[in-house]
């Protein structure tokens, strides 16, 4: 079963992925995913309570899906490491 550790590790993979994806293609909609998962890796560096930990995660589940409903291309980087992330958030 996933922990905090694992998450911490899987959010910055993913916030690296969005971040190369955003300098590449220069859409709005990953500042709006990168604060989400930011707001997520802040709280787990700052001890914040599990509960609000949990919270912010939530937050991320159904991100690519979202993307994904804009894109018909569904072999991209970003989209696999966003999808790890979810899957570890579901199994927290």
């Amino acid at each position: 079963m996933p922990n905090i550790t694992d998450l911490r590790v899987q959010l910055e993979k993913t916030i690296k992925a969005l971040e190369s994806k955003q300098k590449a293609s220069g859409e709005r909609i990953f500042g709006q995913y990168l604060e989400s998962y930011r707001d997520t890796l802040l709280a787990i560096d700052s001890g914040a309570p599990q509960s609000e930990v949990n919270r912010l995660a939530n937050k991320l589940l159904n991100c690519a899906r979202g993307y994904m409903e804009t894109s018909s291309n569904y072999q991209q980087g970003f989209l696999n490491e966003m999808g790890k992330t979810e899957k570890i958030v579901k199994n927290l």
